[in-house]
């Protein structure tokens, strides 16, 4: 129920500030960059793993830092973000490999509460699909038969999770020709997260369950962004 009524407060906010801002901004802003953001996941995967380890398998352990790309538009204070990250973690064993794949998709609108482009302080609602995959693989001996190798029963599992979530959050930036952005935030779910095989046609029954809390990003992007006023003063210099 609380969790609930913090996310009223936050769309009720978000909206009023969309449909009731009446200080624009005198000097238009617009900007691109292509970014590469470093995306920290909190994710709980205790059942999970309890019953991965209680069957003997190793356990569902992602990647602490995923890597990904993306695309990030400023026009006046209004900060759109479409980014994709995945990352794989592999443990290389003797008798077995895992991977474990950890992937996300996001798009979100922000609203800069500062007057200075420069430096952004902004709020963001949007749509963040999470996942992950987990694989277990039986090795053999690096040094068997062709015919050794065939007639060899070797175990594989492999199963995958998904989640459409609403995506909540605060961002802080500084951009010029670069950008440097922070930001945090919180998942609340759209859907069941579901354990699926036979990639992602059947569902496992009785599955434990996964949950995608909150996360953290560090981004870095390569763009420009101006605004009228420097415009008109680097054409001014020109002539």
């Amino acid at each position: 129920m609380t969790r609930k009524f913090l996310v009223l407060i936050f769309l009720f906010g978000f909206i009023n500030q969309f449909f009731g801002q009446t200080d624009s901004l005198k000097n238009n802003v617009f900007g691109t960059f292509l970014i590469f953001p470093i995306e920290f996941p909190v994710i709980d995967n205790e059942q999970i793993n309890n019953e991965l380890t209680g069957l003997g398998y190793p356990k569902c352990d992602y990647s602490t830092a995923n890597i990904g790309i993306g695309f990030q538009l400023y026009m006046n204070r209004w900060i759109t973000t479409l980014s994709f990250n995945k990352t794989t973690k592999k443990k290389d064993q003797d008798s077995y490999l895992t991977e474990v794949e950890y992937r996300s998709t996001s798009f979100n609108l922000g609203y800069d509460l500062t007057k200075n482009h420069r430096y952004s302080i902004y709020p963001f609602v949007g749509f963040k699909g999470c996942g992950l995959n987990y694989l277990y693989r039986e090795k053999i001996s690096n040094t068997t038969s062709f015919n050794n190798y065939f007639n060899t029963a070797l175990e594989y599992k492999e199963i995958t999770n998904s989640r459409a979530n609403l995506d909540l959050g605060f961002g802080f930036s500084f951009q010029w020709f670069f950008l440097v952005n922070f930001r945090t935030g919180y998942l609340l779910p759209l859907e069941e997260a579901r354990w699926n095989i036979n990639n992602n046609q059947d569902k496992l029954s009785n599955a434990p369950t996964l949950r995608y809390n909150y996360y953290f990003t560090l981004t870095i992007g390569f763009g420009n962004i101006a605004g009228d006023d420097e415009l008109r003063r680097h054409y001014s210099r020109n002539e």
